[in-house]
């Protein structure tokens, strides 16, 4: 290929050639999760959905090349277009439609793997671990900051949630799991989503996984639903529009219900915080899980009015909590 122009993109290189637009990036997983990763986009590829970043391989067949400081680099090929603005209405409801139309050709994949638990339920163990691990430490510091009197002081309500949401999973995994297993992005949200002028395009696979499907679309929506303060509206449209592509069942409103409550914003402050240094917490932290706990209430609301528009019966399906 001839390269025209190059320009820098989040955390990649981005190079229009006269065979079309195509992106350099650093290697950023293990060789054979690489190899797993283009079969995969291959399979989609012929399954339908054609507007992805698949890999290009170099003269020798590779999909990996090195630069003169043996750094390893991935090629793949790409899109004109921009990231899904989701403070823009029109952008979401096409983002979750083409969302539908990646869950039906990834369903045409068979999954390499069998069923056996919910990737999310492992997940958000790990994350009640470590929510409790922090309040752990800030319990046993003698010195505390602003910010841990207001992490403790609203700890106890999060992490109830967290562990309400693990027990109604372990309960439900069963009936869970017989429902839209295929493979999932494992990272859908607007950065990976081009709105292009003719076609959307789908990238960034390297999270995908075989899981409920519903995780792509609950990703996609605690997104929008914390950068538009949780307007109940907004979400039972992009709903509605989801399931044009993929007919949802009162059981997937539950479990869609579920993902929602967990306190996913608490846990990445957590998270932050067991990553940075102590010793100074950065006033952009502290404005964040202000945030969450203003939100909180308006999360609360947006929950009943979604509970109350499917008519769900939660007791039913969650017995343990109640």
């Amino acid at each position: 290929m001839n390269i025209e122009t190059i320009c820098k993109g989040r955390g990649i290189t981005i190079l229009k050639t006269d065979k079309g637009i195509r992106v350099l990036q650093p290697l950023g997983t293990s060789e054979s999760r690489l190899e797993q990763e283009a079969r995969l986009k291959e399979a989609l590829y012929d399954a339908g959905y054609q507007s992805i970043d698949r890999f290009i391989r170099n003269r020798d067949g590779e999909l990996i090349t090195c630069d003169r400081y043996h750094m390893p680099y991935v090629l793949k090929e790409y899109f004109d277009g921009k990231e899904c603005n989701i403070r823009v209405e029109e952008d979401m409801l096409a983002a979750v439609k083409n969302l539908g139309k990646l869950h039906l050709a990834l369903q045409k994949v068979e999954p390499e793997v069998e069923r056996t638990e919910l990737k999310t339920l492992r997940t958000f163990r790990r994350h009640n671990q470590e929510m409790k691990r922090v309040q752990s430490y800030m319990r046993q510091t003698a010195t505390k900051s602003e910010f841990d009197y207001l992490y403790l002081s609203c700890f106890d309500a999060f992490y109830k949630q967290g562990v309400a949401v693990v027990r109604q999973l372990e309960h439900t995994q069963e009936t869970v799991l017989k429902r839209h297993w295929h493979y999932c992005h494992g990272a859908y949200h607007q950065h990976n989503i081009l709105i292009g002028k003719e076609e959307i395009a789908t990238v960034n696979f390297e999270h995908f996984m075989v899981d409920n499907q519903l995780v792509d679309l609950y990703t996609f929506l605690r997104k929008v639903m914390e950068k538009n303060e949780y307007q109940p509206e907004l979400l039972l449209r992009l709903i509605e529009a989801y399931d044009q592509w993929i007919p949802l069942q009162e059981e997937d409103y539950v479990f869609l219900y579920y993902l929602l409550w967990y306190p996913e914003k608490f846990w990445k402050i957590s998270n932050q915080f067991n990553n940075m240094n102590k010793a100074w917490i950065p006033p952009k932290t502290f404005e964040k899980l202000q945030t969450v706990i203003r939100q909180e209430e308006r999360k609360h609301k947006l929950l009943q009015v979604y509970q109350e528009h499917f008519n769900l019966n939660l007791q039913k399906y969650a017995p343990v909590l109640y």
